[in-house]
């Protein structure tokens, strides 16, 4: 996903620690994050909506977070935001790219130019 995304016109950026990425989470204007995310050694676990709900309660202006999963079935997608309201969208894996793509650039269109989702 990473080198399609980098060759649609994304600067993408991976992180394989949650902790990292809550440093660095302001600079971007929208993440994808999963909703299984492997714990570390002598760390706490996480998971994507812990992880989302913890960056809408420390930024002002978090990125537009997207949950994502290869567990999300269309039945799951059509009931999510009930069970993750914190997350901006919630995507499957288990679709094409270009259907990522799509849901990704109309995200940022959503967003105006001060960051806010409008």
């Amino acid at each position: 996903m990473k080198h399609f995304l980098s060759r649609h016109g994304f600067t993408v950026s991976t992180f394989n620690d949650p902790y990292v990425f809550l440093e660095e989470a302001a600079k971007f204007d929208l993440a994808l994050i999963d909703f299984s995310i492997p714990p570390r050694r002598h760390q706490k676990d996480t998971d994507g909506p812990e992880l989302i709900h913890t960056l809408k309660r420390r930024l002002a202006k978090p990125p537009m977070l997207v949950l994502i999963s290869a567990y999300f079935t269309d039945d799951i997608l059509n009931n999510i935001q009930e069970l993750y309201p914190e997350a901006d969208a919630c995507l499957s894996k288990n679709v094409d790219l270009e259907r990522i793509l799509q849901e990704v650039q109309q995200l940022l269109l959503d967003v105006d130019s001060d960051g806010h989702k409008g």
